[in-house]
């Protein structure tokens, strides 16, 4: 125990909070737009994350229409989407489907805390003032059917924003992952 953190340490990796994704027991964490608003103090992130599964086996990251928004993105409905490259993704239940991809800058946050600037809202914590986002990537957007069948409770499909973190932003930079007993999880990242 704490041989992963100490390495990490000693690297001057960033440690990103994870969540254990119901009983699945998958890793994720709070993503959020490389641009996204910061308070006046620079120490939270203003903008509403969505949940971001770590895929190590997903060549290219994807995200869900509700996040696609959450990052800025116009509508399902714009007709902008019908000039942009597209891929084939194949989902849980082995159908293909046709996702079209834009340049995405993404980042993290870490827990809510009450906003300083607006005590009526939350947001969230900042990274560390030296991490630096990672670079864009051609982001898949698409509702696949993983978004709605993993991350449900079992009973009911899972409506809200979120994405496939996949090696395309996990390969820019050394990743760690610590794993142990009990729901506790953390990432570390190389800042650069």
């Amino acid at each position: 125990p704490g041989t992963v953190r100490a390495e990490a340490k000693r690297a001057g990796m960033t440690n990103i909070e994870a969540v254990v994704v119901n009983e699945t027991r998958l890793l994720g964490f709070r993503v959020v737009s490389a641009n996204a608003p910061k308070g006046s103090s620079g120490e939270d992130v203003l903008a509403q994350p969505f949940l971001g599964v770590v895929d190590c086996g997903a060549s290219f990251s994807v995200v869900n229409w509700r996040a696609a928004s959450l990052l800025g993105l116009p509508p399902q409905s714009d007709s902008v989407y019908k000039k942009m490259p597209m891929v084939q993704g194949i989902g849980v239940d082995g159908r293909p489907q046709l996702l079209p991809t834009t340049n995405i800058g993404v980042s993290f946050c870490g827990n809510a805390i009450q906003n300083k600037d607006d005590k009526s809202n939350m947001s969230f914590e900042a990274p560390p003032s030296d991490w630096t986002p990672w670079s864009a990537v051609p982001m898949a957007i698409g509702d696949l059917p993983v978004f709605s069948q993993l991350l449900g409770d079992g009973r009911s499909a899972y409506k809200g924003p979120a994405g496939i973190i996949g090696l395309d932003i996990l390969s820019q930079r050394r990743v760690i992952l610590e794993t142990g007993a009990g729901r506790k999880r953390r990432i570390y990242v190389g800042n650069k």
